[in-house]
């Protein structure tokens, strides 16, 4: 039964991808967040469950609008205990601002005369 609801989930996450999402861009609307909230939705929910997959993507959701978050959120590799009557715990709520990572990891080093930061 869970992969049933599994599929169900990414059905329905490659459906607004495919329709909602292209359909916000042409209005002007972008995703606040890497990765996109679908993405996030889908890897939840592939890592985590359906049930609790599901808790996270909402969470999320709620916080990708005016006044919410932005940047660099990728899914939790871990889950949160969450009581069975409090599945609302799974997710992360909060409107915090996450940075993005740098992008360019020499971008620190340009200055610095020595090699020790290019070195891999």
């Amino acid at each position: 039964m869970s992969g049933l609801r599994r599929g169900i989930s990414y059905g329905l996450l490659k459906t607004y991808k495919m329709t909602l999402s292209p359909l916000f861009q042409v209005f002007g609307t972008r995703c606040r967040h890497v990765p996109t909230c679908s993405e996030y939705g889908a890897e939840c929910v592939s890592l985590h469950g359906f049930w609790a997959g599901s808790w996270m993507t909402m969470a999320r959701l709620s916080r990708c609008r005016p006044g919410g978050s932005s940047g660099y959120d990728p899914a939790p590799l871990e889950t949160k205990s969450a009581p069975f009557w409090a599945p609302w715990k799974y997710g992360d709520w909060k409107p915090t601002m996450r940075p993005v990572p740098d992008h360019d990891p020499d971008k620190k080093c340009k200055d610095d005369k020595n090699d020790k930061c290019h070195t891999a």
